[in-house]
């Protein structure tokens, strides 16, 4: 019986064709093969159209028009799992099409691996298509529903108070920066969408888009690179590419932090602080300004969580994490409105002390194993150990997860006060009860 190994920690890369490259992590531990095709484009006018082709994409296709038959032949793939929609890389905006289905253990397993590749092609380069004045367009009854079902989710995001106090600090700390923008869009654009603006937009994106290809699964470097260009790479690709922003780029705060208060129906006030560094993610200062905001409110076992909410008893919870990106750390509470101004004062006092390198021992200590127990995880995910890749190799970073942790490992008080030094508050968003 063939012993099972763990996926490798680096995946071994090719450019495949003009524009796509090919990441394989080889494993034979799952049951299972993944395949995520991410297109990269700018984060700009046109994401609230790119988020509503996601959609519409994953609803049908030409051979399968409705999702109900699409859904019949992710059960003939012994029950697939399919997943369309957008995110976000500094910068850019990724369309990220991904499919999970089984490949072991099956009869016929070489041809379920093109199967499945197949179906990612279909759902990637023939959607349903019709023709309007003589123009072509993707369906008009799909795309109508489906920018009512965008102004839902986007209504929805809304609701959630505090990912909205989050997104508001987050658009001001980034003005004049795509990356303020949600990789969802504006509900104020989507009435504007049409069913031919995104045939449009769909033929440029795949014609002209650089491509990433991640395949986890269990077969070599010629065997994945054949069976991409065979069954998933589709026909009429450009030679030259649409050009992309950077991943990352940072600056440093404005002159004179910034403070937002917005009044909304909440009982339960949302502060949420914005600070930047100049400072580029995933280099030793990098490592050491997650290490930063790792002690300061990486969990139950940070500075903010223990001293403001368990020790005066001042929000209901607090927490603080590391943009890679962008260079920025972005802490956010839920505070009442009588406490808000002692909570502000003691969150930036604390956030003063770690910048200074005053790194308690027990959080350090307990960040450094929370960081281990992530990428221990990690391996058991193919979905996750391909997004983590992924943000670390747009930057630059190849290092394995392994390699990282010794990174955090070595992270010294020294080290974390010559970031510190760096850091400077940029925003202060509140999003206050109304009467309050």
């Amino acid at each position: 019986m063939a012993t099972a190994t763990r996926a490798r920690d680096v995946p071994v890369t090719r450019t495949i064709a003009p524009g796509v490259r090919l990441h394989l992590l080889r494993t034979n531990r799952f049951t299972t093969s993944y395949c995520r095709v991410a297109l990269h484009r700018d984060l700009g006018a046109e994401a609230t159209s790119t988020a509503i082709l996601a959609q519409v994409l994953q609803s049908a296709t030409r051979r399968h028009p409705t999702r109900e038959a699409l859904g019949h032949r992710l059960g003939d793939l012994y029950g697939a799992a399919l997943h369309v929609g957008v995110g976000k890389l500094g910068d850019r905006q990724l369309l990220v099409g991904a499919l999970d289905w089984p490949t072991a253990h099956v009869p016929r397993a070489g041809r379920m691996l093109a199967q499945g590749l197949e179906l990612l092609r279909e759902v990637w380069s023939d959607p349903l298509r019709t023709t309007v004045g003589g123009a072509e367009a993707l369906d008009p009854d799909i795309v109508e529903r489906e920018k009512v079902n965008h102004i839902r989710g986007l209504r929805g995001m809304t609701n959630d108070k505090a990912g909205f106090a989050l997104r508001s600090c987050l658009a001001s700390v980034c003005r004049n920066e795509p990356y303020g923008l949600d990789a969802q869009g504006r509900e104020a654009d989507v009435a504007g969408v049409s069913a031919v603006d995104l045939a449009t937009l769909h033929r440029d994106l795949i014609r002209r888009s650089p491509i990433e290809i991640f395949l986890v699964g269990d077969l070599g470097l010629r065997d994945a690179t054949a069976a991409i260009r065979k069954h998933l790479l589709w026909s009429g690709r450009a030679t030259r590419m649409r050009g992309v922003p950077p991943v990352g780029s940072v600056r440093a705060a404005r002159a004179r932090p910034r403070r937002i208060v917005k009044d909304d129906a909440v009982t339960q006030g949302k502060l949420v602080f914005g600070f930047r560094a100049p400072i580029r993610g995933g280099t030793a200062p990098g490592v050491a300004a997650e290490t930063l905001a790792g002690v300061l409110g990486g969990g139950s076992y940070g500075r903010l969580f223990r001293v403001v909410r368990e020790e005066h008893g001042l929000c209901y919870y607090a927490s603080a994490g590391w943009h890679r990106p962008k260079g920025l750390m972005l802490v956010q509470t839920g505070v009442d409105a009588a406490n808000e101004p002692a909570a502000r004062r003691l969150i930036l006092k604390l956030a003063r002390e770690v910048a200074g390198g005053a790194l308690e021992a027990s959080a350090l200590d307990a960040y450094r194993k929370d960081v281990a127990h992530r990428i221990d995880a990690l391996r058991d995910s193919p979905r996750a150990m391909v997004g983590w890749l992924q943000e670390r190799m747009a930057l630059g970073l190849h290092e394995s997860p392994d390699a990282y942790l010794d990174q955090v490992r070595r992270v010294t008080p020294a080290a974390v006060r010559r970031v510190g030094s760096r850091l400077a508050l940029d925003t202060t968003f509140y999003l206050r009860p109304e009467g309050a």
